[in-house]
């Protein structure tokens, strides 16, 4: 189960939302160890990357009990079957007789 950043098994860290389609992004999975600490939480990293997010009430804001739908920014890749920066299928090898030993 992916916890932590440390956990996280592609380069590419792409995070979408589907309330807010022009909010999403990707990020290098680096970066955001460096930023963030490689033992951050995907939770935690998430909230921060969407911390400005319209869907989320602000704390003790004036619309604190109001509707409001939840901010659904999401790592897009975890639970995908093939990761996003996998190379294309390589073409099977050969080997050339007379080839550099």
């Amino acid at each position: 189960m992916l916890d932590r950043l440390s956990d996280f098994p592609w380069v590419i860290v792409r995070v979408g939302c589907a309330l807010c389609p022009h909010r999403s992004g990707q990020y290098r999975l680096a970066r955001l160890a460096e930023k963030f600490g490689a033992e951050a939480e995907l939770d935690e990293v998430i909230d921060r990357i969407a911390f400005d997010c319209p869907w989320r009430p602000k704390p003790g804001g004036r619309d604190r009990g109001k509707y409001h739908p939840r901010c659904k920014a999401r790592f897009i890749d975890v639970g995908g079957p093939v990761p996003p920066d996998m190379p294309p299928p390589m073409r099977v090898l050969k080997v050339i007789d007379g080839g550099k030993s």
